[in-house]
């Protein structure tokens, strides 16, 4: 029950999932108070369906992400995590610390066979309605190898496949150029592995100002370069906003003209809302971890469980393994000289 509002918000979204699941249960860690004033006046077709486990113990926004280790095992977010470990649940969703939460994740629920290290993936809006592209990573690891990078592109190909119905995703690398001489040794190094990986569909490198241009379904990059193109293009939607709002409001004849634009404006918003694509996973790991914004309000907190329900049914963790077993397979000698 994290977050900037805590239950406010995410008790909400829980109900709102419920309602729209009748086979789906939730668990509830927090301050039981806090939760059940959120609570007063639910239908019991949807109270009967939650499951609440009380702690005062919490990650602060601001805590260091080590001390979830050290001193937090009580907090809501180890409990949720741990949660998953035992079998207890089938993914946890947190607004909270992200460092924490990949911290207690790594130590929880270990990552997978094959897997060096966990990613976080992303999705940001196209300029059609209804599709996106994932980015990853996009913060859990500021420098990556060439040989992280080829996981990064299996696991996010797999992400794309199961969330947005893709036969197919095309998988591209960020980079500063299309050349092949551009860009770090590691791009470079990581572009021939996914250009050796048959089961990829390799399209080549993409540059930044290319993410929404529909040239690829899956943008692979380290966690440094992920993180700040995420947040960008998060400003820059604040941008558009801003800009909509005081050129509507300018003058008589401006408001007019919004009065009468206002299914289009209407429709642009929707499509640029960022709360539609609320839900990082922290893939790679042998569990399913989702990570909401801080800030999210309760409508995007529902789709960051949303996000993780997808994954549940179609099995994500072990769609990875086996494409990694199977890499391994017919590509052994490639991956063992990357080790």
């Amino acid at each position: 029950m994290g977050g900037d509002f805590g239950p406010s918000v995410t008790v909400p979204a829980a109900l709102s999932a419920l309602a729209a699941h009748d086979d789906l249960t939730l668990i509830l860690l927090g301050d039981q108070a806090q939760i059940d004033a959120q609570l007063s006046g639910v239908d019991s077709s949807l109270s009967q369906r939650l499951e609440i486990i009380h702690t005062s113990v919490c990650v602060e926004n601001d805590s260091k992400p080590e001390s979830v280790l050290r001193k937090s095992k009580e907090s809501s977010m180890f409990l949720a995590v741990n949660l998953v470990h035992e079998g207890r649940a089938d993914a946890c969703v947190s607004a909270g610390n992200t460092g924490a939460l990949l911290l207690a994740g790594r130590h929880l629920l270990k990552t997978l066979p094959g897997i060096s290290k966990p990613a976080i993936i992303a999705s940001v809006p196209l300029h059609a309605m209804g599709r996106s592209t994932y980015i990853l990573d996009v913060g859990a690891n500021l420098c990556s190898s060439a040989r992280e990078l080829l996981e990064f592109a299996i696991m996010g190909s797999i992400q794309a496949s199961v969330v947005s119905g893709i036969c197919k995703p095309r998988v591209a690398l960020l980079n500063v150029g299309h050349e092949e001489h551009k860009g770090t040794a590691i791009i470079r190094e990581a572009a021939q592995l996914l250009q050796q990986t048959e089961s990829l569909n390799y399209v080549g490198f993409v540059e930044g100002n290319e993410i929404f241009t529909d040239k690829a379904d899956v943008v692979v990059c380290d966690g440094f370069s992920g993180n700040i193109t995420i947040k960008t293009s998060a400003g820059v939607v604040k941008v558009i906003e801003q800009m909509l709002k005081q050129s509507v409001s300018s003058s008589f004849f401006s408001r007019l003209l919004g009065l009468l634009a206002s299914p289009l404006l209407r429709q642009l918003r929707a499509q640029i809302d960022p709360a539609q694509f609320n839900g990082a996973s922290v893939l790679g790991l042998q569990g399913i971890i989702v990570k909401s914004h801080g800030h999210a309000h309760s409508t995007a907190f529902f789709f960051a469980i949303e996000q993780a329900l997808k994954e549940v049914i179609d099995c994500v963790p072990s769609l990875i393994t086996r494409r990694m077993e199977a890499l391994q397979l017919t590509h052994g000698e490639v991956l063992a000289t990357q080790d």
